[in-house]
């Protein structure tokens, strides 16, 4: 399967929106509710967010995606954060960014994919001046935090994460990039198209 990798644009917003309605539940513990992530993708990950997130130079997202349609796409952003937990994980450690979606269409699962848009996101962070990346993830997501791990996030502390009415136990993760090494160990294997 040929993947190219490529910066969003507006005309990507329903298609990223109908992927993230697919990936965002696999991501979620079982307890949540269907109402509780239709609110989150209402509120986070519409096809209106989406031409927000595109439109705005705050934020940068890359779309992963062959000839049948998009299979993964990776967002940075640039935005000082306002919460006091993140704040104090960061002080002192100069220009952060946060990772703040990664998603890959559950048939590219164990592909290598996620780990060709984590490169490329940090990349793309690093022509940013950013130093630091940080991201938070659940708890009980084992699948995607042995792959945070495996690429570099160490836990800093814990946080909790608003997914409709719940607050969910998340880690917050912190990867230094003053290193070459993008994505454990590995290269980028995706032209960008």
């Amino acid at each position: 399967m040929e993947i190219s990798l490529r910066p969003a644009t507006i005309d990507d917003a329903s298609a990223l929106a109908d992927l993230a309605a697919l990936t965002f539940p696999l991501a979620c513990p079982s307890y949540h509710s269907a109402e509780n992530i239709a609110v989150h993708l209402a509120n986070v990950l519409s096809v209106a967010n989406f031409v927000d997130y595109v439109e705005s130079a705050e934020f940068s997202v890359f779309v992963a995606e062959t000839s049948g349609g998009f299979m993964g796409f990776a967002m940075a952003d640039y935005r000082e954060p306002t919460d006091a937990e993140v704040q104090q994980q960061l002080a002192n450690k100069g220009r952060a960014a946060e990772l703040s979606k990664l998603y890959v269409h559950p048939e590219c699962h164990g592909a290598g994919l996620a780990h060709d848009l984590l490169a490329h996101i940090l990349d793309d962070m690093r022509q940013h001046d950013v130093e630091v990346a940080w991201l938070t993830v659940n708890q009980l997501n084992a699948r995607a935090n042995a792959f945070y791990e495996k690429c570099g996030f160490a836990v800093a502390a814990n946080k909790t994460y608003r997914v409709g009415d719940v607050l969910d136990d998340d880690y917050l993760r912190i990867r230094n990039l003053d290193d070459d090494d993008d994505a454990g160990g590995r290269q980028p294997r995706i032209l960008e198209g």
